[in-house]
């Protein structure tokens, strides 16, 4: 991992340093498992941050842990760029599947947890991920159904909730999303109600 030098370069702020720097040591913290506590405290000895530089930006240790998946983990599971909009489905709902297996699959399901008791881990969560995530799927169905892969007239998020809600609950409930065959079985089953006709594909 880069020094905290080697990633200012020249005329970098200071502020910008210390916060990538807290950042880090958040999600290190969770990356590290039950052994490693997380706590404000924590995660200022690991920084070398005081604790009042961390409450200034996040008021709570979740909306922190939030932002620290945003920030590093996020792009691990990012759309493909793809001609298909089908393909493109699969492809990153097998990502996003392969991630959730791991220990980022743990700090989601933990981020979700803490969601329900605080407000402002809830908001960055659904604002950060899961609204522009859900913007870019429904934009790959709406491509689908102008390009005649999918039905016309589908309710684009019906079929999101449909493609992803079962990964999250796997993750909640079975703390397991699934393998990559899962993810086929479950893509397979949603496409077959929304894929076009032959004729019209």
């Amino acid at each position: 991992m880069p020094t905290l030098a080697e990633e200012r370069g020249p005329g970098r702020p200071r502020c910008q340093d210390t916060r990538q720097s807290i950042l880090r040591a958040a999600y290190e913290l969770f990356d590290e498992g039950e052994d490693q506590p997380f706590t404000i405290e924590a995660v200022a000895r690991r920084s070398g941050a005081a604790k009042t530089t961390i409450y200034r930006w996040w008021p709570t240790k979740g909306a922190l842990a939030t932002e620290a998946f945003l920030t590093i983990a996020e792009k691990r599971s990012a759309f493909p760029e793809t001609g298909s909009a089908i393909a493109g489905l699969r492809i990153q709902l097998k990502a996003l599947a392969r991630l959730f297996r791991g220990r980022t699959g743990r700090l989601v399901a933990g981020i979700i947890a803490e969601a329900q008791s605080d407000p402002e881990a809830r908001k960055a969560f659904i604002e950060g991920y899961l609204k522009p995530r859900r913007a870019t799927a429904a934009r790959i169905i709406q491509r689908g159904m102008a390009g005649g892969e999918l039905r016309p007239g589908l309710d684009v998020e019906t079929v999101c909730d449909a493609l992803y809600g079962p990964l999250y609950l796997r993750l909640m409930v079975r703390d397991n999303p699934g393998d990559d065959a899962a993810v086929d079985r479950l893509v397979d089953t949603v496409l077959e109600g929304i894929k076009a006709p032959a004729s019209r594909r």
